[in-house]
């Protein structure tokens, strides 16, 4: 089941002046609400107030307490894909009568009374009723065919009692964060009398309660300005107040202290404190190792901005809604990746299942969230004025949909911001390198570099020097105008390119270009040219390949027949030998597999759609490159069997090397 609902509104007065897409009625629900949510837009494109109103839900008049806010939850689950068709166009409800009221059911109800309300049915949509509709669903199985003029089928009744706890999630008790753009982990200071005394009112929340009403909502707004008293109160909480807490210090120490074990202090003087003198109140962190203790207000910007975000974020009770304002303010690119990784990929903050609501006016936290398979992605946009009143249109981008990164002119600038650059011709390669490097890291006990610090990649398909490199009618003139750029780049930005021969012989056209490319090299430009297969792909194994096969298989055989395909597998892979296709494409190695394996069923075990099948017979590669290197790295493969492949080997090192500065 996808990790996404469509979150509903019901008439609220809140959102009035936002429109979806370019529907003329106010929305009544945002589409495809997930575990992140990154709202993005220019400014004074109603951003900022949005995510006030959707804090501010339990005020508006009419509207369901946020505690209580109602999710309807599509279905995306394959035993039930009538349904699936059935419920993302449509959903099931009662009909009016005349006089107001709705049928009640019963235990023959009049179903002539139920009918499928399309286009905009959240505006009159009522959850409670879906539920009674449900329950006689459930109660009124053997009348199915009673339903066949709503187009409702068999099967969907059929499981309605396995799938009714996946229509409607509710949550209750919210709790609500919000770290806004005021915020700071320095203590502020008045200097008055000739001395300088501790502000101790939270200056940026009175002024955001003037502004905003914030002291309106049951929210709690953390600026960082009380951070000194937050530390003091967790090291002296209870017993799981404190474990959030060491978490927090662990992930500090990892990330920005070489993994040593850290103290964070609110040191305390009780004798000052007992005269009135809160000067002394400083943050303090103590490093395994250093002789010294540091003070937070010496560490760079980059770590105390880090740490505002994440301290409450570790610090929340679970099942909050976590509200930021921009994150990336005083974060290098670098860090920006290493806070969304955190809040996507965290184990000890997965379990606390936070959903994040964020705002933000980064290109590059958008690019970053395109590996992400748990957020949505919101753009607003200014629509028109009515009666001196703006209005806003939300659009829904899906995971994997470039549009919107090149309408904000996004491009990979954090290659000039990081110490080198690993060129790469698609995010498969991508993910293929940083499967091979972690696991590499992980062998010799090295710390995988920084992403976007230490090293940045550059995905160039569709540039010049794709087209330079792949393209058989290429001009002299363009030869030279490609490698001129790409040295001018190197002497800002080191670079390794890494291309894919596509089995070219090095006598050939495209051959002899590519060598020409390797003949540019230089010290800050270093080319490679894998000539000993043809793709990136072709470096996996067959240790490899029987680890991730099953996900290329028929799913309904794999369901009711998976320990007899995983021993075909095995046996398959007995009999053909993956290395002896490093030059072929991989849709015919899969062919020789698909039939190696042969049908249950009379049904083919292994998908032919998952590759290239030509008009003359012949196999191409495969058709989702992407899915294949995602699947290659959430594996996590140990450097064991990468390395049984020399050539995973020795790329490895040379790019980690070229990336350390180690020649």
């Amino acid at each position: 089941m996808k990790s996404f609902y469509d979150l509903i509104f019901f008439k609220s007065t809140g959102f009035k002046d936002y429109f979806l897409n370019e529907e003329e009625e106010p929305m009544s629900f945002l589409p495809k609400f997930n575990k992140i949510n990154i709202i993005v837009g220019a400014n004074n494109s109603g951003k900022s107030r949005f995510i006030r109103n959707l804090m501010s839900f339990q005020n508006l008049e009419g509207v369901i307490d946020l505690a209580k806010i109602r999710v309807f939850v599509p279905l995306y689950n394959e035993q039930v894909a009538e349904a699936n068709k059935l419920i993302e166009s449509n959903i099931t409800t009662y009909q009016y009568r005349s006089d107001n009221t709705y049928y009640s059911g019963g235990t023959n109800p009049d179903l002539q009374n139920v009918k499928l309300l399309s286009n905009n049915y959240l505006k009159t949509l009522d959850i409670d009723l879906f539920k009674e509709f449900s329950s006689i669903i459930n109660a009124n199985k053997n009348s199915i065919n009673n339903l066949s003029h709503l187009g409702v089928k068999n099967l969907y009744l059929r499981d309605f009692n396995e799938i009714d706890n996946l229509f409607l999630k509710e949550y209750k008790s919210i709790k609500r964060y919000y770290i806004p753009t005021l915020r700071t982990a320095h203590s502020l200071f008045n200097f008055d009398l000739e001395k300088y005394s501790k502000i101790e009112t939270d200056v940026f929340l009175k002024t955001l309660n003037n502004y905003y009403k914030l002291d309106k909502i049951d929210v709690e707004v953390f600026t960082g300005i009380h951070l000194y008293k937050e530390i003091l109160n967790a090291r002296n909480s209870k017993r799981e107040i404190r474990q959030s807490f060491e978490k927090f210090e662990n992930f500090i120490g990892k990330y920005f202290f070489d993994n040593k074990k850290i103290d964070i202090v609110a040191e305390f003087n009780k004798d000052e404190s007992l005269i009135g003198n809160n000067n002394l109140e400083n943050i303090s962190v103590y490093i395994e190792g250093d002789k010294e203790t540091r003070e937070l207000y010496e560490l760079g910007d980059g770590i105390q901005a880090i740490i505002i975000l994440m301290y409450k974020i570790y610090m929340a009770e679970s099942d909050s809604f976590i509200f930021i304002d921009e994150p990336e303010i005083n974060l290098h690119p670098g860090m920006q990746r290493l806070f969304l990784e955190q809040i996507t990929e965290n184990k000890d903050l997965e379990k606390k299942n936070l959903t994040y609501i964020i705002t933000t006016h980064s290109n590059h936290f958008l690019d970053l969230t395109i590996e992400k398979e748990n957020v949505s992605i919101y753009s607003f946009s200014p629509k028109k004025i009515i009666n001196g009143d703006k209005q806003f249109i939300i659009k829904n981008v899906n995971r994997g949909d470039n549009k919107l990164l090149q309408d904000l002119g996004v491009n990979n600038s954090s290659v000039f911001m990081a110490n080198c650059s690993i060129w790469v011709e698609g995010i498969s390669d991508r993910n293929y390198i940083k499967a091979f490097l972690k696991s590499y890291c992980h062998s010799v006990g090295k710390s995988y570099p920084k992403e976007d610090i230490d090293f940045a990649f550059f995905e160039y398909a569709g540039s010049n020097i794709d087209h330079y490199i792949f393209n058989d009618k290429v001009e002299k003139e363009d030869v030279e105008i490609v490698l001129n750029d790409i040295k001018a780049l190197a002497i800002s930005n080191r670079i390794f390119l890494l291309a894919d021969s596509d089995a070219s012989k090095q006598n050939s056209k495209k051959g002899l270009r590519l060598k020409e490319l390797e003949d540019a090299k230089v010290d800050n430009f270093i080319p490679k040219v894998i000539w000993n297969t043809r793709e990136v792909e072709n470096l996996l194994t067959n240790e490899m390949w029987k680890e991730i096969l099953i996900e290329f298989c028929n799913k309904t055989l794999v369901k009711s027949n998976e320990a007899d395909i995983l021993l075909k597998i095995d046996k398959a892979f007995s009999e053909v030998d993956y290395s002896g296709f490093a030059k072929k494409y991989v849709g015919e190695f899969l062919e020789e597999i698909r039939n190696k394996m042969g049908k249950i069923s009379s049904t083919f075990i292994v998908n032919q759609s998952a590759y290239e099948v030509k008009s003359d017979g012949s196999f191409g590669t495969i058709i989702n490159k992407r899915e294949l290197s995602e699947l290659v790295f959430n594996k996590n493969f140990s450097w064991e069997i990468l390395s049984k492949n020399k050539e995973i080997e020795k790329l490895t090192i040379e790019i980690y090397n070229f990336i350390t500065q180690k020649k």
